[in-house]
């Protein structure tokens, strides 16, 4: 799932860069101002950032300070780092359930210069992110106790 997040990524990121390239050309060449450019590209910028933000999620990619976690013994290292995930689990459910509300709320109302793109088609993309996020929030966690698991009988295994 992470490479076709992946991959969405790149053609949306291509896909922008196009739409920039076409508003620079528009201002600078024909001398017209295309407004339905910039609106189309704020929006692509919003899908790039959450579904990189959901492709990181897989792999824990995120900017993290470590400092005082880095001096900490490696128990408490897993300890703290499950309950860091603990603590944001309750942040994406309601970020999820948020974009889902608004989904429905948003779903047929039109952007002003791109009438064909919805405001429901980001916040689609806010709700599918979100549960992907969480999706691999609960699956880092689970990895993270067994892991804990197996240390703990390989500790007792071994004495």
């Amino acid at each position: 799932m992470k490479r076709t997040l992946e991959a969405i990524n790149a053609v949306i990121l291509a896909f922008m860069f196009v739409i920039v390239l076409l508003s620079v050309i528009f201002r600078v060449v024909v001398a017209v101002s295309a407004s339905w450019t910039e609106e189309l590209a704020q929006y692509l910028l919003i899908f790039l950032g959450f579904i990189g933000a959901a492709a990181l999620m897989r792999d824990e990619g995120h900017i993290t300070i470590t400092v005082l976690v880095d001096r900490m013994g490696r128990g408490t290292r897993q300890v703290l780092k499950a309950v860091n995930k603990l603590l944001m689990l309750p942040f994406f459910i309601i970020f999820t359930v948020g974009a889902f509300e608004n989904l429905q709320m948003n779903w047929d109302v039109g952007l002003p210069t791109v009438e064909w793109m919805k405001i429901g088609y980001m916040y689609l993309v806010l709700f599918l992110c979100g549960l992907i996020m969480i999706f691999y929030l609960l699956m880092n966690l689970y990895g993270d106790i067994l892991r804990r698991k197996a240390a703990v009988a390989e500790r007792g295994g071994a004495q």
